[in-house]
């Protein structure tokens, strides 16, 4: 839980410059990686809350679980941007000079959630996985 804790922190962080000097803009993959690894690391930290606390549950049930607990998170983070970008944008280009703009169109929502689910899918198989090979409920 510490690792996927301390990875999100760094997602977040990475955030933070990438809106200043709009890598977002420049660089297309910079935000399908970090939604992914969002995803990802949202999962992880899911599973090892799940691994701790709820013992004998399937797998079937452990994986919509971690999942749907990613999307839930990369909806509400769709939502902050949302607000975010309503509320933001003129304040940041009075102090810091900079357009800043925390959320595209349709297509870029849609496409955020998708790597959401992707990297959280992608945890949870390998989780699966690994707990299947170590025989652990």
């Amino acid at each position: 839980m510490k690792i996927a804790f301390v990875f999100l922190i760094l997602i977040f962080l990475i955030n933070a410059p990438g809106l200043y000097y709009q890598w977002y803009l420049d660089f297309w993959w910079f935000d399908v990686l970090l939604h992914f690894l969002g995803g990802f690391f949202i999962a992880m930290f899911f599973a090892a809350y799940l691994d701790d606390h709820i013992k004998g549950e399937s797998k079937l049930k452990n994986t919509l679980i971690i999942v749907g607990a990613a999307m839930f998170i990369g909806v509400v983070w769709e939502f902050a941007e949302y607000i975010a970008n309503q509320t933001l944008v003129e304040p940041f280009y009075e102090y810091f000079r900079v357009r800043a703009y925390f959320m595209g169109d349709l297509n870029d929502t849609v496409n955020d959630l998708t790597m959401d689910m992707l990297g959280a899918f992608l945890f949870a198989w390998s989780h699966l996985l690994r707990r299947g090979k170590t025989h652990q409920p």
